[in-house]
């Protein structure tokens, strides 16, 4: 299998919710590296980089979300070159 990169923007009610960790802790239990952080218009921004099957339930996840969040949107945009992140981050 070969390794994808994507940027991903979550929208909805995705802050305040605890999204970026229930991110961080579903990348790291299915093994996709990158980073999670809140952006400034109320989005959550993400770089999923692994397997592509991988990433493929990760984005499954964040479809959902933790309990109290109403994820309206994921956009996916795949990228080109891989970034080589060592593990998965939770940027404040």
């Amino acid at each position: 299998m070969s390794e994808k990169s994507y940027r991903v923007i979550i929208k909805g009610i995705v802050q305040g919710v605890n999204f970026r960790n229930f991110t961080k802790i579903e990348a790291d239990r299915i093994g996709v590296k990158g980073y999670v952080q809140n952006t400034h218009d109320g989005h959550v921004e993400a770089f999923f980089e692994g397997e592509e099957e991988s990433i493929k339930e990760l984005v499954s996840m964040v479809h959902v979300g933790p309990a109290h969040a109403k994820v309206k949107e994921v956009k996916l945009y795949e990228q080109d070159a891989l970034s080589n992140f060592k593990d998965f981050r939770v940027i404040r």
